[in-house]
């Protein structure tokens, strides 16, 4: 494990333990049942406020988005698709399972350990963790407050957020997913430059997070 890994670790545990440590509870068949009728969708539910800062309209999703492959890692237990016209990008970071970029967006998928257990029933502790990542970030400035979603059957949280871009000048666009697995944090974040586009590519990005398949290790 990394340094960081090690650091956010630690962080996960006293956040999520204020008290005596305590093992909270494991996803229930009920609880997911129940979240996943409260489920959310970037594209119904998540637009940004702010009116388009150009003249230009937001282009709609990439070409060849109709098009998705499979990308399957075995030891992590996950699975998703992404559009066949992206391209993969490696990645020094080992908790990076997958990232791909095409057309001005990208999608990046980590998977890393909290060091305790996180279910339904202990959402509103692992919040305050959420809620720290997003801040640290720097200069992030959120759209819609946080929303608890249920992707994949994982319980978690969806933010919403833009950015500044270095290499624009402008703001870009987060679309970020928190899951928990157990002691696994699942990350999933969409990202556009610059930020308008985000309507037009939200479709697309929900597509894709439904394709989300994971298996318990």
């Amino acid at each position: 494990m990394t340094a960081a890994a090690r650091a956010a670790a630690a962080s996960a545990r006293a956040l999520l333990e204020p008290g005596a440590r305590r093992r909270l509870l494991a996803v229930g068949v009920a609880a997911a049942l129940l979240l996943g009728a409260a489920a959310m969708v970037v594209a119904r539910e998540l637009v940004l406020t702010d009116p388009p800062r150009s003249s230009d309209p937001p282009r709609s999703a990439p070409r060849g988005a109709d098009e998705l492959v499979r990308f399957r890692d075995t030891a992590g237990g996950l699975s998703i698709s992404h559009p066949a016209g992206w391209r993969r990008v490696a990645s020094p970071d080992p908790e990076v399972r997958l990232l791909v970029e095409g057309d001005g967006a990208s999608m990046l998928v980590r998977m890393s350990d909290l060091g305790v257990t996180v279910g339904p029933d202990g959402l509103r502790d692992a919040r305050k963790l959420t809620d720290k990542l997003v801040r640290s970030a720097g200069q992030a400035r959120q759209e819609r407050p946080p929303k608890q979603v249920t992707l994949g059957g994982l319980p978690g949280y969806l933010y919403l957020y833009t950015f500044p871009d270095r290499a624009s000048g402008g703001r870009g666009a987060h679309a970020h997913y928190f899951l928990f697995r157990g002691r696994t944090l699942i990350t999933i974040i969409f990202q556009t430059v610059p930020s308008e586009r985000l309507a037009g590519l939200a479709p697309l990005f929900d597509r894709i997070g439904e394709t989300l398949r994971v298996t318990t290790l």
